[in-house]
């Protein structure tokens, strides 16, 4: 009986050197990790490398298993993640590569993209200037932009099915209108090459009878 538990004994510290030795001590996973620079569609992964020189970054929607994500080499201590979505969040993973010694365990981070910044200004504002049986002339607040497009229709009427007008000035007429009828009058920049701004709040108007 005492033979056959000292075997047992030998056979598990076999096996439990054999898991340390499966176990790699020789490479080291960087000492911390962060992001930095973080916008709509790209962040800045930075780490402490501690004492290693190459490093693989793998990255994706947050909750991504590793080995499934976008994977990158570097020698870097910085990755920049471009292509990203806005307003989304993502888990970057970073450990050491070791060469021949493999690699250490994983670092790991999560992010969220931030909301796109429009670069066009909406006008904001809306005031009436004068009504009549069959016009309508309102003003708005130019907020740095100089040009302009107007869609109006019968109040409740959707965007994108409505009359569309462009102009260069900050006050405008609507003409040939229904009399004692109530309409709605949005106004957004129109920024050429950079788009539009979003739409203003609507201005509510009903002509005279």
């Amino acid at each position: 009986m005492k033979k056959i538990l000292l075997f047992a004994l030998l056979a598990l510290a076999v096996l439990s050197c054999k898991k340390d030795d499966d176990t790699n001590n020789n490479c080291i996973e960087p000492l911390s990790i962060s992001v930095d620079q973080i916008n709509s569609e790209s962040a800045l992964v930075l780490w402490d490398p501690g004492n290693e020189t190459a490093f693989e970054i793998e990255y994706g929607l947050t909750g991504f298993s590793t080995g499934t994500g976008t994977v990158a080499q570097t020698s870097q201590t910085n990755f920049f993640i471009d292509g990203l979505n806005p307003m989304t969040t993502y888990d970057a993973y970073v450990r050491s590569n070791c060469g021949s010694d493999g690699f250490s365990n994983y670092l790991s981070v999560s992010f969220t993209t931030l909301e796109p910044v429009n670069p066009c200004n909406t006008p904001t504002d809306l005031f009436l200037i004068d009504v009549s049986s069959s016009t309508v002339t309102f003003g708005w607040s130019e907020n740095n932009e100089t040009a302009w497009e107007i869609e109006y229709g019968l109040s409740g009427f959707t965007l994108g099915t409505g009359t569309v007008v462009q102009t260069s000035q900050s006050n405008f007429q609507i003409t040939g209108l229904q009399s004692s009828t109530t309409y709605e009058i949005y106004v957004r920049a129109n920024c050429g090459t950079e788009g539009f701004s979003e739409y203003s709040d609507q201005l509510v108007v009903t002509t005279d009878p």
